[in-house]
């Protein structure tokens, strides 16, 4: 089971305090609790055990049953949807099982303690990822996943051999009413009733059943949580989860928010959802109690020398610190030589040794198996002893296998250069795919250091422009499904991976199966296809050739940047990466680009720039008044919102906040100080910039080409030291949609502005397509009422398109009219043309 570093670190915790507890002078009160009877009645049918063995066949019930799930889960969804890749973990873990289990009865052949040959054949996941966690921090990423595919067949064949040789007498009609349970979990799962208890009570007349037949009680959990159905999420219980919850919000009724929640929680297969809830109690409650029933051997100087000799416990401790060992390493590495099968990506057989070291650590089901084959309370301390003597060995041989891997002289430098390079057919790009500058990423989207990266690349795009791209690659950690990464490549191959990837990063509190088809539908993203492949880890090899990449680049964990091909290695600020940005840089540095001369590519119109040694002096110069309207003043409202959305910074005299020619650039509102708006000559006309306007607080600027992607016309520079805030057009947007009485403002100016620039400041603006239907209606009632109005279209001015977007005209074919003052008529009727035309009319 995927058990968690805390739990494995409380059953350690649970293991001591029981060690302590009965070789303390209270060692007796250990016993006692341990042995109390506890009977259930009814009528004359009772069920007596002790403490210690309600808990071993009662408790741990819910332990295999999570385990039952586990293998259903990944049989059906999970990493061994893939057979191929079951080979060598499976060949691997069965001599895991075959070879321990020889090596004790070559040892206790004969003698009394020779049935307890299963006791050394299994494996601890949760104290083997606890113990990887610790010592294997820089192992590859897909050990893990090679000892949890291994896990699985370990736990297969070690249940088998108890429900087979570890079983009393059969009694046929009380398996035959277990198996009557079977069938009738099996029922109530075709006739979806989703309802715990009746699930519970089958269960419990189940447990009864096994009690009673001989067959461990255990089986039974076992063989109902492979009965638990996983599978991804279906898109009608998705979609009616989606409807109802949109009903909920629009009408909050009680009825309606229990509808909701049942259908959300149908979304979801019964394998995850029961997970999500009862593998914490597993981990806290019943392995740790497991232990702390099992693990209190009272140790003497008669036990120790008792076990010394104990075939037993040499039997036990050989089998797992040595057998397991011998079993996974031999068998993995003869796979290979062999060419039965292959390692995964980035798996060395030296970290299979290493891991194969861990899997010595048998504690829960070793000690479980002692319980049930030996009767002699002798013998089961002495093995015991073996489980746990084994279990400080393995971990030893772990650690020091993991160190010796790890040490320069046997493992080679970790590689800088970026493997495989950027490819634009492969690779996800933002930006420009020839821009000079590159970064990339290899990240987790589950990862809260990754979100907060993304703030990082925000700020890098935005400073530079055009000439950054950024690549985003996938490193996830396996320990769980990688499902966020599958989703990101689902929306991809939809044309949408980097609004689903943004998404993601958003909500990473929302990253479960039903969390992502919410994302996927507001992206209105086909959900079929999305969900089905997401269950069936169709883009799986995309990210496993991401993660082998990684591998290969001597990345260790996420995040980690490339920056120009190199890796990044120190603090990943927005200041750090953009100076490695700066420094490596293949076409020099900003010096050296400052005085080279602009030279523009064969057929392509120069761009204008605005250097910063050709600029005018700024400092000094007063405040433009606003008599058009092109620059109004917000008001304290206004600002706020602003000041909410955007990002601040300090200015200082001639610094250049927006550069004429730049490809994005961002909007600009002043807070304190003053800033200077300077025009760049045309190319080739031999003009000097001059300042045409000069912005106090509370003031902004921007323009309609920035809204429509174009390049900036002017430049921006602080005329006087003080503060602004800035935004990203993309957060400008955001702003203005949720706020359209400041929409309604920054559009007005931004209108006028470009009027201005277009010299069209007189009458009524019409922009639209002449030819539309609507636009000759509207011709007409124009040429009726006698209005004077010029025309804008769109197929000819970038800033018209801009507009009809803005206004969501334009797929409509639904031309707009812009009033002298800058407001904006949408399906104007004949009052309204007047009134807006009024103070202009001819």
């Amino acid at each position: 089971m995927r058990s968690g570093v805390a739990g494995a670190g409380l059953m350690v915790a649970a293991t001591l305090l029981a060690l302590v507890w009965a070789n303390s002078p209270w060692g007796s009160s250990y016993e006692r609790l341990w042995h109390t009877e506890l009977a259930l009645r009814f009528g004359t049918a009772e069920i007596a055990m002790d403490l210690q063995h309600w808990v071993n066949d009662g408790l741990m019930v819910f332990f295999f049953f999570l385990i039952g799930m586990e293998v259903r889960r990944e049989l059906s969804m999970g990493e061994l949807v893939q057979r191929s890749r079951l080979t060598v973990p499976a060949l691997a873990a069965v001599a895991g099982l075959v070879i321990p289990a020889l090596l004790y009865l070559a040892i206790n052949a004969g003698g009394d303690g020779a049935v307890g040959w299963g006791i050394p054949m299994a494996t601890d996941t949760a104290f083997v990822l606890g113990a990887l966690a610790l010592f294997g921090r820089h192992c590859p990423i897909q050990l893990r996943v090679f000892l949890l595919s291994l896990s699985v067949v370990d736990d297969i064949g070690a249940l088998t051999a108890i429900a087979i040789f570890y079983s009393d007498e059969i009694d046929p009609v009380a398996l035959g009413i277990a198996g009557l349970c079977v069938l009738a979990f099996i029922g109530l799962s075709r006739m979806q009733v989703w309802r715990g208890p009746a699930y519970f009570a089958v269960g419990a007349v189940m447990w009864v059943a096994m009690y009673e037949s001989g067959v461990h009680a255990t089986i039974g959990g076992v063989v109902l949580g492979l009965l638990v159905s996983a599978y991804p999420p279906r898109r009608a219980e998705v979609e009616r989860a989606g409807s109802l919850a949109r009903a909920f919000r629009q009408s909050p009724e009680p009825a309606l928010a229990r509808e909701a929640k049942l259908s959300v929680e149908r979304a979801i297969s019964p394998n995850e959802r029961i997970g999500a809830v009862l593998v914490p109690w597993s981990s806290y409650v019943v392995v740790p109690v497991f232990a702390l029933a099992n693990a209190g051997v009272r140790i003497d100087g008669a036990l120790v020398e008792r076990a010394l000799t104990s075939p037993v416990t040499i039997g036990v401790f050989v089998g797992l610190a040595v057998g397991k060992l011998l079993g996974v390493g031999l068998a993995a590495t003869l796979a290979v030589r062999t060419g039965l099968g292959v390692l995964p990506p980035g798996i060395s057989l030296g970290s299979v040794w290493s891991g194969a070291a861990l899997t010595g650590l048998g504690f829960t089901v070793s000690l479980f198996v002692t319980d049930l084959a030996f009767d002699d309370e002798a013998l089961r301390e002495e093995a015991t002893i073996g489980i746990l003597g084994a279990a400080v060995v393995s971990t030893a041989l772990g650690a020091l296998f993991f160190r010796l891997l790890g040490r320069g002289g046997s493992a080679p430098e970790r590689p800088a250069q970026l493997d495989p390079p950027v490819d634009p057919a492969v690779d996800h790009i933002r930006g420009p795919v020839d821009a000079p500058l590159t970064l990339v990423e290899y990240g987790d989207m589950e990862c809260p250091f990754c979100g907060r990266a993304t703030g990082v690349v925000s700020e890098l795009r935005s400073r530079f422009g055009d000439d950054l791209r950024y690549v985003f690659r996938h490193l996830p950690l396996l320990e769980v499904h990688p499902r966020a990464q599958l989703a990101a490549e689902a929306a991809g191959a939809q044309g949408r991976f980097w609004e689903m990837h943004d998404r993601l990063f958003a909500h990473q509190d929302e990253l479960d199966a039903a969390g992502l088809l919410e994302h996927a539908a507001a992206l209105d993203l086909d959900l079929e296809r999305f969900a089905r492949e997401l269950g069936n880890g169709t883009h799986g090899q995309r990210i496993r050739n991401d993660v082998v990449g990684a591998e290969a680049s001597g990345v260790e964990g996420t995040p980690t940047f490339f920056v120009n091909g190199l890796r990044h290695a120190g603090r990943a600020g927005t200041d750090e990466l953009a100076a490695a940005l700066l420094r490596t840089d293949p076409r020099g540095t900003p010096a050296e680009r400052a005085v080279a001369p602009l030279v523009a590519e064969a057929g392509r119109r120069p761009v204008p720039l605005s250097p910063p040694a050709r600029l005018p002096a700024v400092e000094g110069l007063a405040e433009t008044p606003d008599l058009s309207g092109a620059s109004p003043r917000l008001d304290d409202r206004q600002l706020a919102v602003l000041r909410r959305a955007g990002r601040r910074r300090s200015t200082t005299a001639g610094e250049v906040l927006v550069r004429g020619g730049a490809g994005e650039w961002d909007f600009v509102v002043v807070l304190t100080g003053t800033v200077a708006v300077v025009e760049n000559p045309e190319p080739g006309d031999g003009g000097e910039q001059r300042v045409v306007s000069v912005v106090g607080p509370g003031r902004f600027l921007g323009g309609l080409n920035m809204l429509a992607g174009q390049r900036a016309v002017r430049s921006v520079v602080a005329a006087a030291p003080g503060v602004v805030v800035t935004l990203t057009v993309q957060r400008l947007r955001e702003v203005m949609a949720a706020d359209r009485e400041l929409a309604d403002v920054i559009m007005r100016a931004f209108l006028l502005r470009r009027a201005m620039l277009i010299g069209r400041a007189s009458g009524l603006r019409v922009v639209g397509d002449p030819r539309w239907p609507a636009s000759a209606r509207l011709q007409a009632l124009l040429d009726e009422h006698g209005i004077a109005h010029q025309w804008l279209d769109p197929a000819d001015d970038e800033a018209a398109r801009a507009v009809l977007a803005e206004n969501d005209a334009l797929d409509e074919e639904r031309p707009v009219v812009v009033a002298p003052d800058g407001r904006v008529l949408v399906d104007p009727g004949p009052d309204d043309l007047l009134g807006a035309a009024r103070p202009a009319r001819s």
